[in-house]
């Protein structure tokens, strides 16, 4: 009798044991799967990194056919025929060219428009075309841009959330910073009037491709707007790699932009 009431208290114990051991194992899964949950908001940046870091190589094909694009506008400095062709070069064959059914969907002012800088706001929209927005790319943005790009954001909410980033746009600066995500401007000599000088011509800057790359890579992973907030700074940085910038301080008021940076 003593033999089988050992021999009970021993299946009991285990029975106990073996219930503990599942009880504290589910505990430790759900413990682990909140803290998974917890740290994506925090851990989005570094993954955003990653996809950048990882689709910085133009011969490496990813895009298949599809209903989505991402509109590159080449303006003043950047318009130039060897220039335009050498980077949608490089980007159809990472992305794809939009009339084949990629991605890139790329607009050279003027020659894209009918009627100069006053068709922008016209034009462009309809160049822009149908298909699914992920993210508009502004190079040296004419005059009159920002009413266009403020047209196509009006048509396509709330349905299409996507980035704008424009780099050293010319036209005018307010609108700019009203309807882009991110401003990367130039340091640039003023008129007495406080005008720019020269605006139909730029200083080309050579990282410009890597910045077109990285703009693509960071539209597409966030595919939605960057809210106008502090970690702009940190959004900017992951685009323009290692290059140094400030704050646009605007020269009536003295007040710095949210959104609007000045490259080094």
């Amino acid at each position: 009798m003593s033999n089988m009431i050992s021999k009970e208290k021993i299946y009991n114990v285990l029975i106990s044991c073996v219930f503990t051991l599942s009880v504290l194992s589910m505990l430790f899964l759900f413990s682990c799967k909140n803290r998974t949950q917890n740290n994506v908001q925090s851990n989005s940046l570094l993954e955003v990194d990653k996809t950048i870091d990882n689709d910085l190589f133009p011969n490496t094909q990813t895009w298949h056919a599809g209903n989505e694009c991402i509109c590159i506008l080449f303006g003043y400095g950047y318009n130039d025929d060897d220039f335009v062709s050498s980077i949608t070069q490089s980007l159809y064959k990472k992305y794809g060219a939009e009339e084949d059914g990629g991605l890139i969907k790329a607009i050279v002012f003027p020659d894209d428009f009918k009627r100069g800088t006053r068709s922008i706001a016209a034009e462009l929209p309809l160049l822009v075309g149908e298909k699914q927005l992920r993210g508009i790319i502004t190079l040296g943005a004419p005059e009159n841009t920002h009413f266009a790009l403020a047209h196509i954001q009006d048509s396509r909410a709330p349905v299409e959330n996507f980035p704008i980033i424009s780099f050293f746009p010319q036209d005018n600066v307010s609108g700019m910073e009203g309807t882009s995500d991110i401003i990367l401007d130039k340091a640039q000599d003023t008129n007495e009037d406080a005008s720019l000088e020269n605006e139909h011509t730029q200083v080309f800057v050579s990282d410009v491709p890597d910045f077109i790359f990285r703009s693509i890579a960071y539209s597409l992973a966030l595919d939605a707007p960057l809210p106008k907030n502090a970690d702009l700074q940190t959004h900017l940085k992951a685009i323009i790699g290692n290059r140094d910038f400030t704050r646009y301080v605007d020269p009536e008021t003295g007040l710095p932009s949210i959104n609007h940076f000045i490259l080094k």
